[in-house]
């Protein structure tokens, strides 16, 4: 595998050098952003950043596609030993084309979502929450993706969550079959973890211990006007107790006038407890006492006209015994800037009460 990377590297570096200087574009977003967090117990913490993110457009060699791109976040009240300048990169990887398939060797984003809010048979679980993406998804990997139809294929992934290595004993595969039949979109995937992998929401290695081997389920597609879809996963593997996930969940679009639309999700999750905590991320504190944990999570946005927009993520344990809400604010500002506000809410009867914000200003260009 090191072969690979150092293959990986010359022939990034190669299409630089021979690709013309006005072949070569570049896009991202340059941003600003301010957090902070009050909670039950009167403390306030919050933290001031700047962020590039870059992605390098690199003309093609033929079938061979090269892509590169990063994000660099530093603090702007000056750098200490717990706020450093941090680079991270989500994609450096080559795309060969062939005939019947394709294979992408690199540092690369994996993710099998399907439209839910949550996934709990991810190749990564929590690599995408609430439609958003975390670091887990991005990871060294080899993948090679046959097609079999315009609506059917087949994906075979060999990563490495402690980086490139000879160890088979840290390498981690899945393989996963999705099929178009009858209007309904499904899917069947089995993904066997590296050893002690355990990656967490940030993609760090032995953050949150997984299950060695899981096995899952999608389908999605429409019921009348409603959209309708749904998952099982069933996890096992050495020093772990047997058990299932089960998602259940609904879409609806409603037009209120001829240009704008509310677009509405509702879905119910079930799980082991040691399994939801990696799925939610940033929400990881929703896990309570009992072995078994059952949400209901709900979305409503609408677009308060061409340039704004209105959204509320809703979160609730059955039991009654934890409450989240996350609206959030998006506009476009003159000079295309993007702003971003948000706010979560967070009532629980057995853990400390919290309510915290998010404001983010981005250029993108």
């Amino acid at each position: 595998m090191r072969k690979s990377l150092v293959i990986l590297i010359l022939v990034f570096a190669g299409t630089l050098v021979t690709a013309p200087v006005w072949a070569v574009e570049a896009g991202g977003k340059i941003g600003l952003g301010y957090s902070g967090t009050w909670f039950e117990n009167g403390t306030f913490q919050d933290e001031f950043t700047d962020y590039l993110d870059l992605e390098l457009y690199l003309p093609p060699l033929g079938r061979t596609e090269v892509s590169y791109a990063f994000r660099v976040t530093s603090p702007l009240e000056g750098l200490t030993a717990s706020q450093e300048t941090g680079y991270f990169t989500k994609k450096l990887y080559v795309k060969q084309r062939f005939d019947r398939f394709q294979l992408t060797v690199g540092r690369q984003p994996v993710s099998w979502s399907f439209g839910s809010l949550l996934n709990p048979v991810d190749y990564t679980i929590g690599a995408e929450a609430f439609q958003q993406e975390s670091a887990g998804k991005f990871t060294e990997a080899v993948e090679v993706y046959i097609p079999l139809n315009w609506n059917s294929g087949l994906a075979l992934v060999a990563s490495f969550p402690a980086g490139f290595t000879l160890e088979t004993a840290k390498l981690k595969w899945g393989v996963r079959g999705r099929f178009g039949i009858k209007g309904y979109d499904l899917t069947v995937n089995y993904v066997h973890e590296a050893e002690a992998a355990g990656a967490g929401s940030d993609g760090s290695i032995g953050f949150i211990p997984l299950p060695r081997r899981r096995a899952g389920f999608t389908f999605k597609g429409d019921l009348g006007d409603l959209g309708v879809y749904g998952a099982f996963g069933h996890y096992f593997g050495e020093g772990t107790a047997e058990n299932n996930s089960y998602l259940a969940g609904i879409d609806y679009s409603y037009k209120i006038n001829y240009d704008h639309k509310l677009t509405m999700q509702l879905e119910y999750l079930g799980l082991e407890r040691n399994n939801l905590a990696s799925l939610l991320g940033g929400y990881m504190i929703f896990p309570g006492e009992q072995e078994k944990i059952n949400l209901v999570t709900g979305h409503l946005a609408y677009p308060l006209d061409d340039f704004s927009s209105i959204a509320l993520t809703a979160m609730a344990s059955l039991d009654g015994s934890k409450y989240l809400l996350a609206p959030s604010y998006q506009s476009i500002l003159p000079g295309d800037l993007d702003l971003e506000l948000k706010m979560v809410f967070f009532l629980s009867e057995s853990m400390p009460n919290f309510t915290s914000f998010a404001v983010n200003l981005n250029y993108p260009f």
